[in-house]
């Protein structure tokens, strides 16, 4: 399992919201330590109904250079542990321009030189030129994590995700095709189901997020946060043993072929 919680604050432009350094299974039987930033950018223009990331972004642009002295900030703090891995998390999409500004891409490419690893979160929808040029800036491997959060057609439209299975599985095979790595994050939950419905269709979505290329999957508890259409109070609520038994039924499923985890923000996991 992996813990992190970010909370909503007044934000500034020049400061990152939230910092976890913690240790990630690296797919190969060992961990590495990753650095994770969530940024202060831009809201989000997709507006996914159950999202309450919202609270902890800009309500203009992002100003060319912020988010490089977001970056720099934290890396330039003193760490125990050697630099690895880097998440850059803006609560939206890595390439949308209103996020992360385009200008910037050099700047950020260069502040990750001491990593082997980069992971930003996107939409399929957008920026598939821009992914590629700042790919190209990268000496580290990119890794583009994608919210597909289910398979399951009516759920994935009440979502308000804007993309479609197909949408998602021509975007991840674009990724392998261009050596990008695919993190996949996946929702336990949508309200007015049972707790054995979600687990059904959480690894029908690990099964379908491995079969096109995902190295890595998320599991994601629903959580009533801002959203959700007014339905929050019709979420399942899956107790933890509930949800052990989903991690290890998706590892299982994913049958070595991609790393699951499960994120336990909200829980105080036991």
């Amino acid at each position: 399992m992996s813990q992190s919680n970010p909370v909503s604050r007044p934000t500034s432009a020049d400061q990152a919201y939230h910092v976890e350094h913690e240790w990630e299974p690296d797919g190969k039987g060992g961990y590495a330590h990753a650095t994770t930033i969530f940024l202060t950018a831009s809201e989000c223009p997709i507006g996914c109904s159950m999202c309450d990331l919202w609270q902890n972004t800009l309500t203009v642009p992002t100003p060319p250079g912020a988010i490089v002295r977001q970056i720099k900030t934290v890396l330039d703090e003193p760490l125990d542990h050697d630099r690895q891995w880097i998440k850059l998390y803006n609560s939206g999409n890595f390439f949308d321009p209103r996020s992360i500004p385009p200008a910037d891409y050099a700047a950020i490419a260069k502040l990750c030189e001491p990593f082997q690893r980069v992971v930003v979160e996107n939409h399929p929808h957008i920026g598939g030129d821009r992914m590629l040029r700042f790919n190209d800036m990268l000496d580290a491997q990119l890794e583009i994590a994608v919210g597909l959060e289910t398979v399951q057609p009516r759920w994935l439209d009440r979502l308000g995700k804007r993309m479609t299975r197909d949408s998602f599985d021509q975007f991840a095979q674009g990724l392998i095709d261009h050596h990008i790595d695919l993190r996949v994050f996946l929702i336990v939950g949508v309200p007015g189901i049972s707790t054995n419905e979600s687990a059904r269709w959480t690894r029908s979505s690990v099964r379908h997020a491995v079969l096109a290329g995902a190295r890595h999957i998320s599991l994601i508890p629903a959580r009533q946060g801002h959203g959700w259409n007014g339905q929050a109070d019709q979420l399942p609520q899956c107790s933890d043993q509930e949800l052990r038994d989903l991690l290890n039924a998706a590892i299982h499923d994913a049958n070595g072929y991609a790393t699951v985890t499960l994120d336990t923000w909200g829980r105080d996991p036991t």
